[in-house]
């Protein structure tokens, strides 16, 4: 070999034979690693078979490896897919069938409180608002009385102790006839005793409801006068507007019911306005004030009295305060004027209690504030300027007690008790 000859090399194994031995036993196959577990489990062992053969050729190839074969594993047993849980479909209602119950339940509804919504109708201010909800609520009160609809709510009225509620009653009963006056004793007066009490029963709107509790009160006290019937006050009501509240019927039924030998009595707070209801047949007014809405006022406030007197009662009526607002107290005062008159004309019959003067202030205005029985200073109007705080309901139960005193003996039944 000559110098210039290159060096010969070292013969290498062949490369196959030569990657075999550089990688541990087993890698061939990758079982024993664990590789297995990402094989498809339906193809696990058609590539077994392949990689079986492909184990072969190698060692047949390279006669001096020390690598064995690896044992095949066993492929794991299939798993059969279940497929996915499925919930029966439900069928969902229609937006319209949905729209239609909807419609059918307002209208069933609506028949219920047909009656109901046909009085508040009536009892609306005039005008065309109350025009046209007559024409509609008049026949749904007819088609509910025709197919039975209105009777539970009758029913329940009925439990509730408010029969006949709904219904629309504008009669205004007034005695055509004045009751003869009262007899009286030699003495002058009618005596009245522990066992023999003085009845007495206080009615009327909201303006009645605190002095009627003093008035209430201050007769437990006394041992000769028993109240009747509580204080049977009711707001928004009055002598105008019989389709709200007919006080009328309501008296009359009731004097005869508790025959009470007082009636202390308050209207006028919700009277101060044109329109009235219950007018007789083909009987027409102007407005408030008027000498034709005079008369007609004047005839009710007449037919209550008369009321009472037939049934032998007497008639306290407590007139209406003055108010905060001026205008309001000009309309009180007309009204005043028509109940004082009338008190005039039944001597012994009917006493009309001024609480215009008495509620005024030094300076001939409204005040809140007044100077009770002991001297000292109260708050005796509400806020409302209008309405009577506890204070203010007690200075007229006294006055009502003492006009009492001077119309009754209410006093002389100890004189004869110490002498025994």
């Amino acid at each position: 070999m000559s110098p210039n000859d290159p060096p010969e090399l070292p013969r290498l194994p062949p490369i196959r034979e030569s990657a075999e031995q550089a990688l541990p036993s087993g890698f061939e196959t990758g079982l024993d690693f664990g590789l297995d577990a990402v094989e498809d489990e339906p193809n696990a062992a058609s590539r077994h078979a392949r990689r079986e053969k492909s184990s072969s050729r190698r060692r047949s190839g390279s006669e001096g490896s020390t690598l064995r074969p690896t044992a095949p594993r066993p492929s794991p047993p299939r798993r059969e897919r279940r497929p996915p849980r499925r919930e029966p479909k439900r069928p969902l209602a229609s937006a319209g069938h949905a729209l239609v119950v909807s419609v059918l339940a307002l209208v069933f509804a609506t028949l219920l409180m047909a009656p109901g919504m046909h009085k508040a109708a009536f009892n609306g201010q005039p005008g065309l608002k109350r025009d046209v909800s007559l024409a509609l609520t008049g026949g749904l009160a007819s088609t509910s009385d025709a197919l039975f609809l209105d009777r539970p709510r009758q029913a329940i009225q009925s439990l509730a102790g408010r029969s006949g509620e709904d219904n629309i009653n504008v009669a205004v009963v007034i005695p055509k006839t004045t009751p003869k006056p009262i007899p009286k004793p030699p003495s002058g007066k009618i005596a009245f005793t522990p066992k023999k009490k003085l009845r007495l029963w206080v009615a009327g709107d909201s303006l009645v409801i605190v002095p009627g509790y003093s008035i209430v009160r201050a007769a437990a006290a006394s041992p000769v006068i028993e109240s009747v019937g509580g204080v049977d006050g009711h707001i928004a009501t009055g002598l105008t507007r019989p389709d709200v509240f007919n006080w009328f019927t309501r008296i009359d039924e009731e004097v005869k019911r508790l025959k009470p030998k007082v009636v202390v009595l308050n209207f006028g707070g919700n009277d101060d306005k044109g329109y009235m209801t219950g007018l007789p047949q083909g009987t027409s007014i102007g407005s408030f004030a008027s000498p034709s809405w005079t008369a007609e006022y004047r005839r009710r406030v007449a037919g209550v009295m008369n009321t009472v007197n037939r049934a032998g009662g007497v008639v306290v009526w407590i007139g209406l305060p003055i108010t905060r607002s001026p205008e309001q107290t000009l309309r009180f005062d007309t009204l005043n004027a028509i109940v004082q008159k009338e008190a005039k004309s039944r001597p012994g019959r009917a006493i009309f209690v001024d609480t215009y003067t008495m509620f005024a202030g030094n300076n001939g205005g409204y005040t809140e504030y007044l100077e009770n029985a002991t001297g000292d200073t109260v708050k005796v109007r509400a806020g409302d300027g209008v309405h009577f705080d506890p204070a203010g309901g007690d200075l007229i139960a006294r006055d009502v007690l003492k006009r009492l005193n001077e119309l009754f003996d209410l006093t002389s039944w100890r004189k004869k008790q110490t002498a025994a």
